[in-house]
C-alpha cells in the first residue's frame, strides 16, 4: 500500500500479488477498503486491522489473541507501556525510532531498509508553537477522552511540532488520535477547528466528510450487496465511521472503479468506466445505441445510412474517392494535381499570363497590361510613341473597349510657316514641314527701309534716278546688285564721275565670293541733244534692238 501525489491530491495505490486492485477488495482471508484518506486492511481470522494514511501505519491487534505474542514496537501486547519498544534481545530501548531499525526484514533488494546514520539530538525550534496540539485535550475531542486517553498523543504531538521540520506534522498527530477514536466507535469532526491548517483536498468531484462509511455505496447493486449488505465476518467493521472523500450529498458513486458522482443510478455503465443515462442515445462502433430505461441495458443496432445521389467529378484534376463519414460510405470528389495540364498559353505583346485557381487546377488566360502597343513594342502611359513623322504620338490614359489596351493619341506636328522678307514657305518632299526659300532680293536703304525686288527685275529708287538695283540669282542665292551699265535717259542729269568697286559677298550657307560694280561718285546736268522725230524713231528702234 502506498500513496501518490497527483496535482496536490493523494491517490491510493494498492497491490495484491504484484497486481493493482481497486477497493473495496475482498478474499476469503482479508478485505481492503479505501476512502481517499485512509486505507484499511481487515483480517477477520485474527481480528486484526492495519490502517495506512500515507505518512503513518497503525496496527490494531486484539489483546485476547496477541497477549504475550508480540515484540518490538508494542512490546509483548500486555497493555503495559513500560515494556514497549522491545529489542530482539529482550531489552527495552528508550528510543522507539532507534528500536525500529533493529527489526528490518531481510530483503537485500530493498535499499530503503539500510539503517540511517546516527542523527544529532534534536534541538527544539526557538519559535516552537504547539498550539495546535492542545486541540487534542480540548472539547473537540471530549467525547473520546474517556475511551482513548489523549495524554500520549498530546506528548507525541508537542514533540513532533517542536522537533520535526514539517509544518503539517501537528495535523498528523491530530489525525492519529482521531483515527484511534474512530476505530473505537467515536467519530470526531476536528479539521474545521484548525483554521485551515489541516484542511484536506479531495479529488473532484468528491468532497471531504469527517464521518463517512467504510465502504461507500455505488450504483452497482451487486457491489453494494457484497461489501455493505451481506452479513459476514467483515460486517463487524460496517458500523465504523471514518473520515474520507465521498460523493457530495444528492449524488451516488457510479462504481468503485470510477470517480463519477451521478444524481441518479438509472444509468447504463460503459466498458470504459463511464455511463449513459436512461433513454440517452449515442453512436458507438458504427452502431446506434440507447440506454434502455427499463432494463438499464445498452441496446445497439447498425447505423442506418441514407441513399446518396450519384456524384460526378468532371472538373480538371478531380477524382472520385469513397470515404466513411458517420459510419456511412460516401462518394467524394478530391483533387489529384498530377492530372492537371502542365501546358501554358503564350500571350501576345501587351498581355501577360494570369493564373486563376479552379476547383483543383489553375486556369491560364491572357490579361491586358497597363500599356500601349505599337510595332510589337510596349509603351507606358505618358511615353512618346514613334511613328508618323508628321504627328506627335503618346501613350494615353484612355483604354480601348475591345483590346483593353491603352490608346495611342496623336496630334499633327505644328510647323512654323512664317518667313522673313524675301522668303516664301515651300513644302519639302518627304518632310512634315516645309522651309523658307528665298524668292526675291531685299534692299536695305540708308533710311533703314527695305524694298523687295523680284528675280530679274531692276528697281530704281524714286528719289535717286541715277541709282538702280537688279535682283540676280547667284548659286541659288538672290543678290541685289547695282547695274553694271549706265543707261542714259532724257533727263537733265547724268553721271559725271564713277568708280569701279569690289566687295566680298557672304552667302547664307557661309560661302564667299568677290563682286565688282560701278559706284557713281558725282552726277551733273548737260544740255540735251535735240533730234528730229525721224531720228528719234530710229534711235528708239535701235534702243529696242539693244
Amino acid at each position: 500500500m502506498t500513496k501518490k501525489d497527483v496535482d496536490g491530491v493523494f491517490t491510493s495505490l494498492i497491490y495484491v500479488n504484484q497486481k493493482r486492485i481497486i477497493p473495496a477488495y475482498e478474499t476469503k482471508d482479508f478485505r481492503i477498503t479505501d476512502n481517499g484518506i485512509e486505507t484499511l486492511l481487515v483480517i477477520p481470522a485474527i481480528n486484526a486491522k492495519v490502517s495506512f494514511t500515507g505518512l503513518m501505519f497503525s496496527i490494531y491487534l486484539p489483546w485476547d489473541k496477541f497477549s504475550g505474542n508480540t515484540e518490538g514496537q508494542c512490546g509483548t501486547c500486555d497493555n503495559n507501556r513500560t515494556d514497549d519498544c522491545r529489542l530482539q534481545n529482550g531489552t527495552i530501548d528508550s528510543s522507539c525510532p532507534d528500536m525500529a531499525h533493529q527489526w528490518h526484514v531481510a530483503d537485500h533488494n530493498n535499499s530503503q531498509c539500510t539503517p540511517p546514520p546516527p542523527e544529532p539530538t534534536p534541538i527544539p525550534s526557538p519559535d516552537c508553537d504547539p498550539h495546535i496540539c492542545h486541540l487534542i485535550q480540548s472539547k473537540v475531542f471530549e467525547s473520546c477522552h474517556k475511551i482513548i486517553p489523549y495524554e500520549p498523543f498530546l506528548v507525541a504531538c508537542i514533540f513532533d511540532v517542536c522537533y520535526m521540520d514539517d509544518v503539517t506534522i501537528g495535523c498528523t498527530s491530530l489525525q492519529t488520535y482521531a483515527d484511534a477514536c474512530a476505530q473505537a466507535g467515536v467519530c470526531i469532526e476536528w479539521r474545521n477547528y484548525t483554521n485551515g491548517q489541516c484542511d484536506f483536498t479531495c479529488e473532484k468531484p468528491k468532497v471531504y466528510n469527517a464521518c463517512g462509511p467504510q465502504v461507500e455505496p455505488t450504483c452497482n447493486a451487486w457491489y453494494n450487496f457484497k461489501f455493505i449488505q451481506t452479513q459476514n465476518e467483515f460486517s463487524v467493521m460496517g458500523d465504523i465511521q471514518l473520515e474520507g472523500c465521498y460523493c457530495p450529498p444528492g449524488t451516488t458513486l457510479m462504481s468503485s472503479s470510477s470517480n463519477y458522482c451521478i444524481p441518479s443510478c438509472d444509468i447504463c455503465p460503459l466498458p470504459n468506466g463511464e455511463w449513459k443515462e436512461a433513454n440517452e442515445t449515442w453512436v458507438s462502433n458504427c452502431q446506434d445505441c440507447v440506454c434502455d430505461p427499463y432494463s438499464l441495458e445498452i441496446q445497439c443496432q447498425p447505423v442506418a445510412c441514407q441513399h446518396q445521389p450519384p456524384l460526378t467529378c468532371d472538373q480538371e484534376g478531380q477524382v472520385k474517392v469513397v470515404e466513411t463519414v458517420d459510419c456511412c460510405q460516401k462518394d467524394k470528389c478530391e483533387c489529384d494535381v498530377t492530372r492537371c495540364s502542365t501546358s501554358k498559353i503564350t500571350c501576345p505583346v501587351g498581355f501577360e499570363t494570369e493564373a486563376t485557381m479552379g476547383v483543383c487546377c489553375p486556369t491560364y488566360q491572357c490579361m491586358p497590361k497597363d500599356v500601349c502597343v505599337f510595332n510589337n513594342t510596349e509603351y507606358q502611359p505618358g511615353a512618346n510613341v514613334p511613328g508618323d513623322k508628321c504627328k506627335n504620338c503618346v501613350c494615353g490614359d484612355r483604354v480601348d473597349a475591345q483590346s483593353h489596351l491603352h490608346i495611342i493619341e496623336c496630334q499633327p506636328t505644328e510647323c512654323d510657316t512664317h518667313c522673313q522678307q524675301g522668303y516664301d514657305h515651300q513644302a519639302v518632299p518627304g518632310q512634315c514641314c516645309g522651309k523658307c526659300v528665298q524668292t526675291s532680293c531685299v534692299v536695305m536703304l540708308p533710311d533703314n527701309t527695305t524694298h523687295t525686288i523680284q528675280p530679274g527685275s531692276i528697281w530704281i529708287p524714286s528719289g535717286d534716278k541715277c541709282l538702280k538695283f537688279e535682283c540676280v540669282k547667284i548659286m541659288d542665292q538672290f543678290i541685289p546688285i547695282e547695274a553694271n551699265m549706265m543707261e542714259r535717259s532724257c533727263t537733265c542729269c547724268r553721271e559725271v564721275s564713277t568708280t569701279k568697286k569690289e566687295v566680298e559677298m557672304i552667302c547664307p550657307d557661309g560661302s564667299k565670293f568677290n563682286h565688282s560694280y560701278i559706284h557713281i561718285n558725282k552726277c551733273g546736268c548737260q544740255r540735251t541733244e535735240c533730234v528730229t522725230p525721224e531720228v528719234t524713231q530710229v534711235a528708239r528702234s535701235r534702243r529696242r534692238r539693244r
